[in-house]
């Protein structure tokens, strides 16, 4: 099995399903903002770093061209939910019905998608890139540990990169002149940081998930 010249998968098509929910989770998510350690942060936070745990196991086992596949249907899944909120809030509705509650959890859903789709295309793809340009230096190396050491640094180098670029662009265009402008750098640091310890914390189940994708993947393609 070769990298980018991977045919589609039954396991292929459960982790981009997983992917896209979990992106689109996000985004519902990001509309609630929570306090850690007194800095606001936007609660999509807390599971927007599977996202890219995911990107690294496409590009890993399956290549870039399927990363970036993967990635694009994702964004255009989130754009397609976002315009459907926005028509759902102006259509008319019975007099009965509070439609002010979905307008209020949801009505700021567009700005969060469109700055989702501008941080995401930005960040994920630099992590792609970062990711495809460290494996490739790494090629050569043989050896479980030595394996493991080089997709532990390219895992966590290529998120870091991505969720530079992603926190800030994401922070300034969804929440600029929502939040107290003060509130802005302490919410892009401890969104940055949150995703990166997140995933520095469970490297060892990505790397061993990895794996077992790759093996699986083997075993059913001979």
């Amino acid at each position: 099995m070769k990298n980018d010249t991977v045919s589609f998968s039954p396991m292929l098509m459960y982790l981009a399903a997983l992917f896209v929910s979990f992106l689109l989770i996000s985004n519902v998510l990001a509309n609630r903002m929570i306090l850690v350690f007194g800095l606001t942060l936007d609660a999509g936070t807390l599971t927007f770093p599977i996202t890219y745990i995911l990107s690294d196991i496409f590009s890993e086992v399956y290549g870039y061209k399927w990363s970036r596949r993967i990635a694009w249907t994702s964004l255009a899944i989130n754009a397609v939910f976002s315009v459907l909120v926005i028509l759902v809030i102006r259509m008319p509705m019975p007099e009965w019905h509070e439609g002010m509650y979905f307008a209020n959890a949801l009505g700021n859903s567009w700005r969060i998608v469109v700055a989702s789709l501008i941080a995401y295309c930005i960040g994920d793809l630099a992590d792609d890139r970062v990711f495809r340009k460290l494996r490739a230096m790494s090629q050569k190396k043989h050896g479980e540990n030595q394996k493991m050491r080089g997709f532990v640094f390219r895992a966590l180098t290529s998120s870091l990169v991505g969720h530079i670029l992603d926190s800030n662009i994401f922070v300034l265009i969804a929440f600029l002149g929502v939040v107290p402008t003060a509130d802005i750098p302490g919410m892009i640091l401890i969104t940055l940081l949150a995703k990166w310890l997140f995933e520095i914390a469970v490297i060892p189940i990505t790397y061993k998930l990895t794996n077992w994708v790759r093996k699986k993947e083997y075993s059913e393609r001979g």
